[in-house]
């Protein structure tokens, strides 16, 4: 999640797939016979009794991530006699190019695998684009309890289950305690959480007393991190970023809560406590007292800077409602609705995201585990700040919106995050950015 990217569905955007680019294992033939020979060799087969099925992932094999997924799959097939999956490594590149761009290509020549991977926000689009399908009949209540709500909630549109996910995500408050010791700041817990009035007042504190910001916010971060990492403040000032149906914004993009959330970032950096161009690893460094970064941020603290004593409290809550809304989201298992064979592909959606993966993925990449039953193998996330990052999840996890539009929202509250913490009214730049969101809801109702 480190460098967030915005997906750009094209499909999703209603623009015309005419000039996309080809890659590699997909040509763009037409109607001929080859076509048909090409997309009947692409998509799942049946010889022998054995259900042969193709799945894409967005990484390489050389990465820790690739080879939990090399792995398990490897796993997979020797438990199952009747299915046999192969796995293709289609890494992103800038912009989310690449593996996305492979995905519409083979969605207009009928060439999609039978399961793909897909960032969690971007399952409404999909779904609008038909490039996925339902898979909730596959799956047992029993498996589904299992999941963290979270990861129910953003695989799920329109009332059916699309997706299901390995591992989580969040962002969590870290703090350095040997500043707040020398302030004598109580940090908050999951018993006594902050709110944003406890974060401006320990913040204003620590700047005057140390001269320099006492938040690392990351402002600098581009794409998706913007509406990952602030959206809960709008959430938790009861606020929301659109309508459930994912297609109206104005009155909720633009709303009073929304404006208050962003006027208290705004404070944040009128004030000093953060800014609009942070010195990068602050935190790590030990000059900046707060941080907000994800479980991501763990690792490298241990191996690289052990002088530094730091832990992880709560997100912040709105002073007003004092309600928890943290971040979620990461990748997900879908089965496409290209596939003559559902019913396998989310059989292997489920194997992908079981216990065991989940505990091989947590141990590869250090992401929150997706199902409650892996913690019980997962002893770092049963103390300390792993903890609390899942302890939040549970209690508080908030997927970002379900819209078929997302790719915009997402892009115009960046937007709107930027404009404000380079000093622009809140409501003023809310009001400019809901026109452009509303533009393109037209387009789709």
């Amino acid at each position: 999640m480190k460098k967030f990217l915005p997906i750009l569905l094209i499909l999703s955007l209603g623009i015309s797939m005419t000039g996309c680019g080809k890659t590699d294992n997909v040509s763009n033939q037409g109607g001929t016979p080859e076509t048909k020979k090409a997309t009947e060799a692409a998509q799942s087969t049946e010889t022998g009794g054995v259900v042969d099925l193709k799945m894409w992932v967005h990484v390489t094999d050389e990465t820790d991530e690739g080879k939990v997924y090399a792995e398990r799959v490897a796993a997979f097939n020797e438990a199952h006699d009747n299915i046999n999956v192969s796995v293709e490594f289609i890494p992103r590149a800038g912009g989310g190019s690449g593996y996305e761009d492979k995905i519409n290509t083979a969605v207009t020549t009928n060439q999609l695998p039978d399961i793909i991977t897909l960032d969690g926000p971007n399952a409404a689009a999909y779904v609008d684009s038909g490039i996925i399908a339902p898979i909730g009949d596959y799956i047992s209540k029993e498996s589904l309890d299992d999941y963290l709500p979270s990861i129910i909630e953003q695989g799920t549109v329109n009332g059916q289950l699309y997706g299901l996910g390995a591992m989580e995500s969040t962002v969590g408050l870290y703090y350095n305690e040997d500043i707040l010791n020398k302030y004598g700041i109580k940090p908050g817990s999951m018993d006594n959480i902050w709110t944003w009035d406890d974060l401006l007042a320990a913040g204003e504190k620590i700047t005057k007393g140390e001269n320099y910001p006492a938040l690392e916010v990351q402002f600098n971060w581009t794409g998706e991190w913007k509406i990952y990492a602030f959206a809960p403040f709008v959430w938790s000032n009861g606020g929301n970023v659109i309508s459930e149906d994912g297609l109206t914004a104005a009155g909720i993009f633009n709303s009073q809560e929304n404006a208050e959330a962003l006027g208290f970032i705004k404070k944040l950096v009128d004030g000093g406590i953060a800014t609009a161009t942070p010195e990068e690893n602050s935190f790590h460094l030990g000059k900046s007292a707060f941080m907000l970064n994800g479980p991501w941020a763990m690792p490298d603290l241990e191996k690289n800077y052990p002088d530094i004593k730091w832990a992880v409290m709560p997100y912040p809550v709105s002073s007003k409602t004092k309600e928890l809304h943290v971040p979620t989201g990461s990748w997900q298992f879908a089965a496409t609705s290209q596939s003559k064979h559902v019913a396998e592909a989310a059989q292997v959606v489920e194997w992908m995201t079981n216990t065991e993966s989940v505990v091989a993925m947590t141990n590869a990449i250090g992401m929150p585990p997706a199902r409650k039953s892996a913690v019980e193998f997962l002893p770092a996330y049963q103390e300390g700040a792993r903890k609390v990052m899942l302890d939040q999840l549970a209690q508080g996890g908030h997927a970002r919106p379900v819209s078929p539009i997302y790719p915009v929202v997402s892009r115009n509250f960046e937007e709107a995050i930027d404009a404000v913490i380079y000093g622009e009214d809140p409501q003023t730049v809310l009001n400019q950015k809901v026109q452009v969101i509303e533009r393109e809801a037209k387009r789709k109702k």
